[in-house]
């Protein structure tokens, strides 16, 4: 063993021997992993670490009530358990590596480094420290003299020194209400040190100085600060025990030392000052949550959106506030924000507009840069206290609009952002986020998610891992589900209308753009031109000079670049001393929207990966001028297509015409009868297996008369596979669409939502909903109905039924009814993509995004397919 080892490995003891009395009580041995490092086994020494840690997270698992029995816990689950009681982000991190080097150390093959032993043993030190300087008797046993209240704001306020860098130097219990505890760091060659008093009162306070004759506080330290913290009489007597070196704060504004909460929220209110003004307005909402022993999801409140919010910032817990576009979700967050200065609970709230975080920017580095001039602290560790202060359940944080903040709007992008939010969730933490509904509406997967991850399925761990995306950091959120108002009654629709206009929003959006616009003399196209695709390539900040550049000095009144000069301010809000964004996200994506009309621009933007949203979608939708057609053809062009989750532009290179039905049983039937004439082997797919023949599956057709009674010579032909279909095709000088054209067809240029458009007509469609007889609006109430028999008798119906249901382009009954095989085969899977829904499935899901996978030697009854024509 090398002397440098060996004086590492001694350093290390006599700092593992300052920990002894937790060693006692939990019975561990430290010394063991030392022993292994210095007899050359660094592996053997990470796992003794891990085991060590192992026992210590069972301890906090019990001292804390984790439900559930630690024992047989793998160290990851342990992890999983106590994190949300684990205050520092240090120690967190700690556990993480500890986890990570065991897992490598058990790893075949893979070689340890004495180095690596020595960094578990290090990470594992810092765990221990962490307790011990916050006077947490949880891995002691040690029982404090201080009244219990008083050793948790004492344990808070170490804490948070800890967390700027300092160490503990002194801690002394001077009595039932009072503790002093004197905290050092070095910065460079200065020192700084900290004293805090922390007591009921300052009577308390002069009874244990007079105990002590005062000696208590006749230090000559350097750079001393000195704070007395008290419960009561916050600004203290006429004459200080302490003498006038000090500051006096009560406990619950202690924090105003580090944070300036007025300016902050002034800012956050003169951003938005017409939001603040839809009191007038009555929002209310669902409040949905999680039931511990079922898994379900559960509306447990019904009542004013406000007071549900006002309760959770009274009672703590996360919570995620879903709504559509201008329904208020901004409004009530920063109402919250600014009821602070008279909450009793969680005074201190934090905002952030997720939109002003930058695609590429940590969450780390956003709230850095939103709080550094709020707070008076370094900038390194302006994150590492705000998530302190979150953890600890000290601070409301509400975040803003975390749609507009993702990376990418797929799942995988919002699972991202959701396992960075996680770093600040605890099991004391109160966090409120916003989001449009439509993601979580429109995709179960996502919305379980936020229920939890005892809710997640196997094979959607699998995917995510695949993914990159761990699911156990997925935090855990209530759900608060705005209600829509009345047309017209919504936040934005009363900052838009008046009495001579129109009420949808879409046209009250557009016609506020054009008369700014006009008043600014500025061309609504060359706006939409800029600021749409800006949008799309995700851009919504612009400083005044790349306003100036791009669109000219004629934005700016008297040729001075200021935000009150600016003459389309009516349209935008600061987002920085000399740059802009738009007040609400709905004006830029109609902007958006109209840029994507012309064929020209959606081509300039296809390869660039736009960035696509649901609001952007629904006015594309319906302000589109465009006109319908019967000849079933889809013309070649750039589609919007994809779940709302997932919004894309993919190209259709050929015009093809479509089948105006799917494929009926009296069709089918020619086709059989020319296989049994001459065999199939000139229409059939190469690589169909011998086996298979184009019959369909009697035996799973749940009518047997189906192909042979006149009474279904209308229905959509079922029970025949991906082989048959592909043979059908080629029999009538067709092919199988792709589920790209597919797609392309059902929702038009435009990009609807279902085929005839965006609004739900129960009477378009034969559903579950159908059969039934009742809405069954989410996936529960079709589980419950399914599972007691309430669909036994769903079938398809003729095609030509639902007259309503019918595309752009004139092809019919595109969704529901039945699913329809697509020429998009998985070959490794031996799968073929699906689109459309069926009989059995809910309205909700059967949208013209829809889409399934099935195995090609697969039969089913709600499962038919139609042909295209090339051109």
């Amino acid at each position: 063993m090398s002397i440098e080892l060996d004086t590492r490995l001694f350093q290390l003891q006599n700092e593992l021997d300052d920990h002894a009395r937790v060693a006692r009580y939990l019975g561990l041995d430290f010394e063991r992993p030392i022993k292994s490092l210095g007899d050359g086994y660094p592996e053997n020494a990470i796992s003794l670490v891990g085991k060590i840690t192992e026992r210590i997270l069972k301890q906090l698992w019990r001292h804390h009530n984790v439900p559930g029995d630690p024992g047989g816990k793998t160290l990851s689950e342990l992890i999983k358990g106590a994190q949300p009681h684990i205050r520092s982000s240090n120690v967190l991190d700690s556990l993480r590596d500890i986890q990570r080097l065991r897992n490598r150390s058990a790893h075949d093959g893979y070689e340890i480094a004495e180095e690596e032993g020595l960094a578990a043993v290090r990470r594992l030190l810092d765990i221990l420290a962490w307790f011990s300087s916050t006077g947490s008797g949880v891995l002691s046993g040690d029982v404090p003299k201080l009244a219990p209240e008083v050793a948790v704001k004492a344990e808070f306020l170490a804490g948070l020194y800890v967390t700027l860098g300092f160490q503990p130097v002194k801690r002394f219990e001077l009595s039932r209400n009072t503790v002093y505890q004197l905290f050092f760091r070095e910065r460079g060659l200065r020192s700084e040190y900290v004293e805090l008093l922390l007591s009921r009162n300052v009577d308390d306070v002069v009874q244990v100085l007079e105990a002590t004759d005062g000696e208590l506080l006749q230090t000559r330290l350097p750079k001393l600060t000195r704070f007395l913290i008290l419960e009561e009489n916050g600004t203290g007597p006429a004459t200080s025990p302490l003498g006038g070196d000090y500051r006096v704060l009560t406990y619950d504004r202690f924090m105003d030392a580090f944070v300036d909460l007025d300016r902050h929220l002034a800012d956050v209110v003169g951003s938005y000052p017409e939001l603040l003004d839809a009191g007038r307005l009555t929002i209310s909402g669902d409040l949905l949550t999680t039931d511990e022993r079922t898994g379900e999801q559960q509306v447990t409140r019904i009542g004013a959106a406000d007071q549900l919010l006002d309760e959770v910032a009274a009672s703590g817990g996360n919570l995620l506030i879903v709504g559509r576009s201008g329904s208020g979700k901004t409004t009530l967050l920063k109402q919250l924000v600014a009821r602070s200065a008279t909450a009793d609970r969680r005074r201190y709230r934090f905002y952030f507009d997720m939109s002003l975080k930058r695609r590429d920017e940590q969450l780390r580095e956003f709230v850095t840069r939103v709080l550094t001039p709020y707070m008076a602290v370094e900038s390194t560790y302006v994150f590492e206290v705000f998530n302190y202060f979150a953890r600890a359940g000290s601070v409301l944080c509400a975040l803003d609009g975390i749609d507009e903040a993702v990376s990418s709007t797929t799942q995988t992008g919002f699972l991202e952002l959701f396992a960075e939010i996680a770093q600040v969730l605890s099991a004391e933490s109160a966090v409120v986020t916003t989001s449009r509904v439509s993601f979580l509406e429109d995709s179960p997967q996502v919305r379980r998610l936020l229920d939890g991850t005892a809710l997640v399925s196997e094979k959607l761990v699998q995917q995510l891992h695949a993914r990159g995306v761990n699911p156990l950091l997925v935090p855990r959120f209530s759900a608060l589900r705005l209600n829509d108002l009345p047309e017209g009654a919504t936040p934005l629709h009363a900052d838009l209308a008046d009495d001579r206009g129109p009420k949808q929003l879409p046209e009250l959006v557009w016609r506020h753009l054009a008369k700014v616009a006009s008043s600014a003399s500025a061309g609504l196209p060359s706006l939409a031109s800029y600021f749409g695709a800006a949008f799309l390539r995700g851009r919504t900040v612009f400083t005044f000079v790349d306003l100036v550049n791009d669109l000219g000095m004629g934005l700016f009144d008297g040729g001075r670049l200021t935000y009150e000069s600016f003459r389309l301010r009516e349209l935008f809000r600061p987002a920085g001393p000399a740059a802009v964004t738009f007040r609400h996200s709905a004006y830029q994506e109609m902007l958006a929207a109209e840029y994507l009309r012309d064929q020209a621009n959606r081509e300039a933007v296809l390869d660039t990966g736009p960035r696509l949203t649901e609001q952007l979608r629904e006015f594309l939708s319906q302000l589109s001028r465009e006109g319908s057609t019967d000849d079933c053809v889809l013309p070649a062009g750039v589609y919007l297509v994809g779940p709302s989750h997932h919004l894309m532009l993919r190209r259709v290179e050929r015009p093809v015409r479509f089948d105006q039905f799917p494929v009926t049983v009296r069709r089918y039937n020619r086709f059989l009868e020319a296989v049994r004439r001459q065999g199939s082997q000139e229409w059939d797919h190469p690589a169909k297996p011998p086996e298979f023949s184009h019959e369909p599956w009697w035996e799973r057709l749940r009518v047997k008369e189906y192909f042979i009674g006149p009474a279904y010579e209308d229905h959509p032909a079922v029970c025949v596979n991906y082989w048959s279909a592909y043979a059908f095709a080629r029999f009538e000088g067709k092919r199988l669409p792709t589920s790209l054209e597919w797609e392309a067809a059902a929702r038009g240029l435009e990009g609807r939502r279902f085929p005839w458009g965006d609004d739900i007509e129960l009477s378009f469609i034969n559903s579950a909903d159908s059969w039934s007889r009742r809405p069954l609006i989410t996936y529960d109430a079709w589980r419950e109905e399914l599972d007691r028999g309430g669909l036994s008798q769903a079938m398809p119906v003729p095609v030509h039924d639902h007259g309503g249901n019918v595309s752009p382009f004139g092809i019919r009954q595109m969704v529901g009814n039945v699913w329809e095989i697509t020429g998009s085969v998985l070959d490794e899977l031996g799968e073929v993509v699906i689109c459309g829904g069926s009989y059995d499935n809910p309205f909700r899901a059967l949208q013209a995004s829809s889409k399934g996978l099935f195995r090609r030697r697969g039969c089913s009854n709600a499962v038919g397919f139609r042909c295209v024509e090339e051109l």
